[in-house]
């Protein structure tokens, strides 16, 4: 499985507590290309730590 390189571009909202995790909504941009997806975290700490360049892989 191959994994491309997302950073956020902006926050959509809140943290938000479903399923027993923290979410985050963001707006992200990889290879040139915007979408938006759900971030999870363990704790509300490491969601609002989540902010404008934070990279992921998805």
């Amino acid at each position: 499985m191959n994994l491309v390189d997302c950073y956020v571009t902006k926050i959509l909202g809140e943290p938000y507590r479903k399923f027993g995790h923290w979410w985050v909504d963001v707006e992200y941009d990889s290879w040139g290309s915007t979408s938006k997806t759900r971030l999870m975290f363990r704790t509300e700490e490491a969601a609002r730590a989540a902010q404008v360049g934070y990279h992921f892989t998805a």
